[in-house]
Order: structure tokens, then sequence, then C-alpha cells
């Protein structure tokens, strides 16, 4: 299947994890490997704000499935003075991750970069001398910490990302988030379409929770159908709401507090 150019790499889960995500939570080594050679965002974020350099570091267990032989792992295991029966450990992988740009000083929405996960200060030190910490690209003095969605690209630190909006990434010139969506995917009309096919009559329990006046929509139950009621419902809300708070984490809490699950996995699956 990822031999396909049409696989969508992005993809999330209602958890927000990206395949790559899901292949460094489950330790499969050989679908991160090709993840990574087709290009897939390594420094996305689920719903906690992991990376995939938390993820890693979390892990009990070792790494498996490997796939073609990962000469890297063999590099960072001689640099990090480890065993070869540690040879798929978080940690290494974790390095192999970092070397193709993760970023290991990236902080989760506790506030904990996936540094703070090791224990030992040897491996921190030793990681810090492989992985030096990129610097603010617009103060030019604080550590960057802060990763621009949807490009991935660590551009920012904590100061400049509290106080300006970029429209664009400085690096990529690719379009971003605002500051409230960092790790959401860009919410789309036809993603409005996707939910109200299977919210079905039960769009107005959604409209509650989104705060939509369903009384000014003139919607004639007779005539309309309620896929459409509901996408009108949607739109309403997508049209009018704070851009801020235009975002598929808005619009899954709402499906979550409805409960209307069918929906809600359809939001997570189907985001682009």
């Amino acid at each position: 299947m990822l031999n396909q150019d049409s696989v969508n790499l992005e993809i999330v889960n209602k958890e927000y994890r990206t395949p790559l995500l899901e292949a460094v939570s489950n330790g499969h080594l050989g679908i991160i490997q090709r993840l990574i050679a087709r290009g897939a965002n390594v420094n996305a974020v689920n719903n906690e704000g992991n990376t995939c350099l938390h993820l890693a570091l979390k892990r009990e267990n070792n790494f498996h499935s490997e796939v073609e032989h990962m000469t890297m792992l063999d590099q960072f295991c001689k640099d990090l003075k480890l065993g070869k029966k540690e040879r798929y450990s978080g940690v290494v992988v974790a390095s192999y991750l970092a070397h193709h740009g993760a970023n290991f000083y990236c902080k989760n929405k506790i506030g904990r970069t996936p540094l703070d996960l090791k224990e030992t200060e040897n491996f921190k030190k030793t990681l810090n001398m492989l992985f030096r910490p990129t610097q603010c690209r617009w103060c030019q003095e604080n550590m960057a910490t802060v990763t621009l969605q949807p490009c991935g690209d660590l551009v920012l630190c904590e100061n400049c990302s509290s106080e300006m909006t970029f429209k664009r990434c400085p690096m990529c010139r690719e379009y971003t988030l605002s500051k409230s969506e960092f790790g959401s995917p860009v919410l789309k009309e036809r993603d409005l379409l996707r939910v109200a096919k299977r919210l079905g009559r039960d769009w107005w329990q959604v409209a509650i929770f989104l705060g939509v006046d369903t009384t000014k929509l003139k919607i004639d139950d007779e005539s309309i159908d309620a896929v459409k009621q509901g996408y009108l419902m949607l739109y309403e809300w997508f049209r009018n709401c704070d851009p801020e708070t235009r975002t598929h984490a808005t619009l899954h809490a709402a499906l979550e507090e409805a409960e209307c699950v069918a929906a809600m996995e359809c939001l997570s699956l189907d985001a682009k």
C-alpha cells in the first residue's frame, strides 16, 4: 500500500496520529523506514502534542520488524556507547528519527521535550551534542521549540510564538495554521460534507455544542434532506466562527460531546 503514490502520509486517526506516529508507537521499524523514505512529516504531533521522538522514548519494549539492515542504528549504538542488544532501543531509534529531522527540543502539551523523558544525564548530554538545538529564526537568540504545522518546520522560540502570527512559514513559505491550530490539520469544506453524511438527522445535536443558532438557517425540513441540513448547519458555523476555533479539534470536540461516533471517526480518518 505504501508504494501507491496516492497514499496520504499525513492522514490522522482519532488520536491525531499520522501513519508515522502510529508506526513508532507500535515499534515497527520497517514501516518507519519506508514512511520516512516517502517524505512523511517527522515533526507531526498527536492530540497530546507528542512527536515521534516522545513516542519512541516512551516505548518500554524494543522496536522490531527491520526489513532492510539500517546501518544508522549501528552508528548510533556506537555514538551512544550501547551494546548490540540495545540496537533496537527507543533512544537509538529516536536518534535515527532525529537524523531525519525530528526535533528533540519540541515540547508537548504538558511542556515536556523528548529529552525530558530520559532520566540518564549521560544520554541527554550525548544527544545534545549529536543533535544541537536550532536557533529561533526570528529573534536569532533563543532556542527554537515551536514547530509550524502543517509543514513541520521548526522555526520559533516560545516567546516569538506567543507574540507573533505567521501566515506563511519563514522557511518554506507554505501557509501555516494559527497558533491555536498547531498540530491540528486544516479544516476544509469537503470535511464538512463528509461529516454531514455520517451525522444524518443528528446534526441538530452538534449544532448545540458548536453554538449555531438553527433558527437562522431557514431550513425547510420537508424540502431538504438531512445530509444537506447538516451541511448547511456546519457551513454556517464554518463561515461565521472565530478563525482561531475553525479547527478539526473544535469540530471533533463537538461531535464527541454529541456522541456522534461515526461522524467523529470519519473526521479523524478523512483529515487531509
